[in-house]
């Protein structure tokens, strides 16, 4: 199991390697989504909506079995001790000794009710806090508007006839 989970995850990165580095494949990936997304929704919808009865279908089931023990009756607990459900096996002494202990005591003792007291109500005080900040508006200096400033083409024999003419 640990052997296909390596597999697996090895077989993931080398595919997301090989997406992240081979145009062709991004190409390809983009224009199946792009053609096929409705397709992949439906579909991813319609396979959590089968997980999901499934799962339902297993807890419907388990719950009857529960209900099942449930109603079945039970046998007194001192009487279930006590007595052995192999009456023939030669139990070891330790085993013995403890079963009889347990059949001594019908029940475990109880743990003593917890008393809370009151405590003297004192007022609780926030530490005191940083002192309060302002906000100062920032405004640019500096506002872009139009056109990026584009780089324009020379030839440099051109740029040779022009400086010579100056």
């Amino acid at each position: 199991m640990l052997l296909q989970m390596l597999v697996i995850v090895l077989l993931s990165s080398w595919i997301v390697e090989e997406y992240l580095n081979n145009i062709y494949l991004q190409a390809y990936v983009n224009d199946v989504v792009q053609a096929d997304g409705s397709l992949i929704a439906i579909l991813t919808v319609i396979g959590g909506l089968g997980v999901a009865l499934g799962l339902f279908k297993v807890l419907k089931s388990t719950h009857t079995q529960i209900g099942a023990l449930v109603a079945q009756p039970q046998v007194p607990t001192s009487a279930r001790v006590g007595s052995s459900s192999v009456s023939g096996v030669d139990l070891h002494p330790m085993v013995a000794a403890l079963k009889a202990e347990m059949a001594q005591h019908s029940s475990m003792e109880s743990i003593p009710p917890v008393e809370f007291k009151q405590a003297p109500s004192t007022p609780v005080q926030a530490p005191p806090g940083p002192p309060p900040t302002r906000t100062l508006a920032v405004v640019p200096t500096t506002i872009v508007t139009g056109n990026l400033p584009v780089l324009k083409r020379t030839i440099p024999e051109q740029d040779k006839r022009d400086n010579s003419h100056q």
